[in-house]
Order: C-alpha cells, then structure tokens, then sequence
C-alpha cells in the first residue's frame, strides 16, 4: 500500500507546479519591465541632483552596468526626458517642463491661484498673474485683470518669450533648462527696450537671483511695466511659477516699487504654503471702518 501510495504524491506536487507555472511566468515577465522603469527614475533622479552627467556617472550613481544605462538614456532622449550636450554628456530634457506645465496648471496652481489672485488685485489694483513655464516661453495659466482706468488683456498675452516679462525673467533666472530653451530660439525683441544679447540677459538673471524679484520696463509694451516674484513648490524647494503685476510704468516701479514687492512676496508665500498643505480655503475679509 505504502508503495503504491508513493507516486500519487509526486503527481499532486506535479499538479500545484502546474497550476503555479503561468503566475510563476507572469511575475518573471513583470520583473524586467519594473527594474526598468525604476533604473529610469534613478538617471532622472540623478540628474535632479546634478546639471549633467556622463554616461558613465549616470551608470555609476544609478548602480547599474554601462549598456543598461546607454540603453534607458537612449529611450528618455527620444522621449524627450533626457538631452545629450555637445560633449556627450546628458541633461533633463525640455519634455519635463512640458509635463510639469501640465502637472502645476490642471492641479495645485490652476485650484490656488485665482482666490489668491482676486485678494492680490484688490490689494495692489493692477493686474495680476501667474506664470508657469514652458519651454523657452511663460505661460499665463491664470489672470485677474486691475481694476484701474488702463488695464492689460491684449488677446496675445497668455504666452511669450521669458527674456521679454518680469515672470519670464524669475522662471528663467531660477530654472536652468527654460533659459536654455530660450537661448536655442533666441532673444528677438518686442521694443527696443527689450534684452537680446546673451551675456545681458545673464546678468539681468544674476540680479534677479540676488534682489529676489524680476522687473520689465517698456520690454513688453511701451509704457507698461511689471514686477515677478518666484513660487515655489515648498518653502525650500523649486521654483515652479512666478506671480506678477503689470501697469503703467509709473505705478508699478519707482516710488511704489518697494511696497510692490512686498505686496507680491506676501502672496507668494501663501501660495508656496498652500501648495505645500495641497488646499486653499479663502481667507475671511476683515471689515473695513
């Protein structure tokens, strides 16, 4: 009996290998396409951290062989995640800006923003806006206009080069790969007012970095002027929008210059808080006497 019992034993272990072979076959078939995945992330990472790398520093800090880096480098370069330089070495690509674009307007700036706007205006009665970047250009995702004699809302307004607006110039002054974008279309004027040569508009850059605001002086539009302070994503973190006002010249910079600037980094912080809590709630108005 024993004897015969014995080989029903190796057919049952036969039937449960079988039954396990295609989950088995499944989750080996997985296994490549998540290692994958996750070796791009870590040359994305590593580049976040980094302004460029070779391929054999991506391979190292990701911790993988040469050719396996070559060949996820090879992929985000034709998605347009990854840009190779002149000497062979690799950058975030213009794709990421693009999709941050997105990611900022359909989610926490396009909700935040307009409340946020509405209370700005009221406090500074010019024009207010945010811009994000795309490309070598600003975006306006979200705009409230002054409410002053002279306003701003020409129909070609929601986008422009950043060399030429206060919120082009903090965007580019505070991320790297839009001012490159920028540089490769090149700087053609709005006025003559407006920065066209390279080695100018760094400097401008160098500025805005140290005083903590950009402003535009007749670049745009003659008689019109505007002063941008940058958002960020957290209180230490990168700088995802910018917010402006835009007016005449004689209101926005000289005298009023100052309290400008204040007016527009208090929003800019309450953005930046809002954006890291992921709500906005509008703040209650206190009566005025």
């Amino acid at each position: 009996m024993s004897a015969a019992a014995a080989p029903k034993q190796p057919g049952k272990s036969a039937a449960k290998q079988a039954g396990g072979a295609p989950a088995a076959k499944k989750s080996a078939a997985k296994k490549p396409a998540l290692q994958s995945v996750g070796i791009a992330l870590g040359v994305l990472e590593a580049l976040a951290v980094a302004p460029e790398l070779s391929l054999s520093e991506l391979a190292r800090r990701v911790g993988v062989a040469k050719s396996t880096a070559h060949r996820t480098c090879s992929v985000l370069t034709d998605s347009g995640m990854l840009t190779r330089t002149d000497a062979g070495k690799y950058r975030l690509g213009l794709r990421l800006i693009e999709l941050g674009h997105l990611a900022t307007a359909r989610t926490s700036v396009g909700t935040h923003a307009l409340p946020l706007l509405v209370d700005l205006r009221h406090a500074l009665g010019e024009t207010v806006q945010i811009g994000v970047p795309s490309g070598g250009d600003v975006v306006y995702v979200e705009r409230v206009e002054g409410n002053r004699a002279l306003r701003y809302a020409h129909e070609n307004s929601r986008r422009g080069p950043v060399h030429r607006s206060s919120c082009g110039k903090v965007l580019a002054a505070h991320i790297p790969a839009v001012l490159e974008a920028r540089l490769k279309k090149g700087l053609r004027p709005s006025t003559g007012y407006t920065i066209v040569v390279p080695d100018v508009l760094h400097a401008e850059l160098d500025k805005i970095r140290q005083r903590g605001y950009a402003k535009s002086v007749d670049e745009t539009e003659i008689g019109m002027a505007s002063i941008a302070v940058p958002v960020r994503s957290t209180k230490d973190g990168p700088v995802v929008a910018a917010i402006s006002m835009v007016g005449p010249t004689s209101r926005v910079v000289g005298d009023s210059e100052t309290s400008n600037v204040a007016t527009l980094k208090a929003a800019s912080r309450k953005l930046t808080e809002l954006l890291e809590l992921g709500d906005y709630r509008l703040p209650r108005r206190r009566p005025t006497s």
